[in-house]
């Protein structure tokens, strides 16, 4: 079980890890069907692994099955892939938040995001919104930072959840731009866009994919979107960096395999789904979410959650982000 002083340690070790040279993709080959652990059926992560799956099955030689395993904020999908065989036949897809906010927001976890996986590969990199009703009166986010600062504790925020993506990087916006917004968290995505159509809370920050078809019809309006270029279903909307709030960067989605599981099977995996990712089908998909396509190296992906876990350590000392 992970405590934060072995988390330090981890740390360590995945900078290490990181500097090895990545192999060729070898001609390893699964014996069996394989499958792909993921979170509740029909939410975003089940859909992304299930269009890999898709992709992958022909040229690996085997079916490949989406398993669904939800709860706890993906806790579930990550104990349940932790323990599994390490043969290169059991993936699980992940997120940032369960790979390096989760360490630092529960003081003990049944598995440790460095220690028991091997990373595969980057599936995509997600923009977050800030969006508001469109009667709120702050137009812009440099408008919205000095009305906080001259009223601190006065705007209220909704988020989809407590400590879930959302949530989380609106607190990273808050810390870099100094202000106080308090924060009245939903039960899911669908009563938080309720809320914020009706003006029950003014502002969010919420995910591409629920947000800008209310933003081009009107329902809500948008402010910023994280990340360092704009989206083009809202050419118009600035990137935080272009409202003068740097560094708040992008969520990613990605594929990792049991620790143990043989180098040859792992480079095989990203192999091919680097490849998957560059099928026009699920380029269409990704960009019309405002996703960026990555598909790589493992090594690259271990120095990602290098960096995602000091990052995120920080945020979650300074937010006070605890989990309900």
């Amino acid at each position: 079980m992970l405590n934060r002083r072995e988390m330090l340690a981890s740390l360590a070790a995945l900078g290490a890890l990181s500097g090895a040279r990545s192999a060729p993709a070898p001609s390893w080959a699964p014996q069996r069907p394989l499958r792909i652990i993921a979170g509740a059926a029909g939410a975003i992560l089940d859909v992304a692994a299930r269009q890999i799956a898709d992709r992958i099955a022909g040229p690996l030689g085997q079916a490949v099955i989406v398993e669904n395993k939800a709860g706890a904020g993906g806790i579930v999908t990550m104990e349940a892939a932790a323990h599994s065989a390490p043969d290169g036949h059991t993936l699980a897809i992940t997120t940032f938040a369960e790979m390096t906010v989760n360490p630092w927001l529960y003081e003990r976890l049944h598995y440790d995001p460095v220690r028991d996986f091997a990373p595969v590969t980057v599936l995509y990199t997600g923009p977050q919104l800030l969006v508001a009703h469109p009667g709120f009166a702050p137009r812009t986010v440099s408008d919205l930072v000095q009305e906080a600062k001259k009223n601190p504790g006065r705007i209220m925020y909704g988020s989809s959840g407590v400590a879930r993506p959302p949530h989380i990087f609106m607190e990273k916006f808050k810390l870099s731009a100094g202000i106080d917004l308090p924060h009245v968290p939903y039960r899911g995505g669908p009563p938080l866009l309720q809320a914020l159509v009706a003006g029950d809370v003014p502002l969010a920050m919420e995910g591409t994919s629920a947000t800008v078809p209310l933003v081009q019809a009107g329902r809500l309006r948008a402010m910023a979107v994280t990340g360092d270029r704009r989206l083009a279903a809202l050419p118009d909307v600035p990137t935080f960096a272009e409202a003068g709030i740097a560094g708040i960067g992008l969520a990613w989605v990605g594929i990792v395999a049991p620790a143990g599981t043989p180098a040859a099977a792992v480079a095989r995996l990203q192999h091919e789904i680097a490849a998957a990712l560059q099928s026009p089908e699920i380029r269409a998909a990704y960009d019309l979410a405002g996703r960026t396509p990555i598909g790589n190296t493992p090594e690259d992906f271990a120095d990602w959650i290098r960096r995602d876990l000091a990052d995120w350590r920080d945020v979650v000392r300074r937010s006070g982000i605890r989990p309900e």
